[in-house]
């Protein structure tokens, strides 16, 4: 047989049943804030931050991260890590503002890098293009003394005197090995910018 309760004791039952199951959610919203404040903690460990000639680089995972001229970009590498790659480019950034850019080559990071930080804010759009005839696949073929066509060329050894940057007309090479593209892209970049 069930015994008999009261409607008072079946009331103060209640209550404290409705205390106990508040307390431990309050106990869980705090745990959980106490939880995710600790856990961004290990981030703000691992910033690293870099200046070189007046413009603060913070390093956040694998990028870097700063701004120039109220603009914000990020970069894989940082100035004084491609400070050895050395070349002479005639153009600025101005020459790539409200004109299309192109590419030739394969597709990768070293792509991305540029088009990240160029389109939208200077270059109008990019796209895939050739320079003859000869090319693999359905592009179009562009000119380097009318179109401003960034070419990158894989060589397939790993000498970094043989690896360059060089500029003919408004077309620019990028010749690296592989393991490389990305950061003599980072390096033409900075270059665009003028932070080189």
């Amino acid at each position: 047989m069930r015994q008999l309760i009261s409607r008072k004791d079946l009331e103060r039952k209640k209550r404290i049943n409705q205390l106990l199951i508040g307390i431990v959610l309050i106990g869980l919203m705090v745990l959980s804030t106490l939880g995710f404040a600790f856990s961004g903690r290990g981030d703000d460990d691992s910033i690293q931050v870099v200046e070189y000639k007046g413009v603060e680089y913070s390093r956040q995972g694998e990028q870097w991260y700063f701004n120039v001229q109220g603009m914000d970009f990020n970069t894989r590498y940082n100035p004084e890590e491609v400070s050895g790659i050395n070349f002479f480019s005639s153009l600025t950034i101005q020459d790539y503002v409200n004109t299309p850019l192109y590419f030739v080559g394969d597709s990768g990071e070293h792509f991305f890098e540029l088009e990240r930080n160029l389109l939208n804010r200077f270059v109008l759009r990019t796209s895939f293009a050739c320079l003859d005839e000869s090319c693999e696949g359905n592009f179009p073929v562009k000119n380097c003394s009318v179109d401003k066509v960034v070419v990158f060329e894989e060589i397939d050894y790993e000498d970094e005197s043989l690896e360059s940057i060089i500029q003919e007309e408004n077309c620019v090479f990028i010749k690296t090995s592989l393991s490389n593209q990305t950061r003599y892209t980072d390096a033409f970049l900075f270059d665009l910018l003028g932070i080189r």
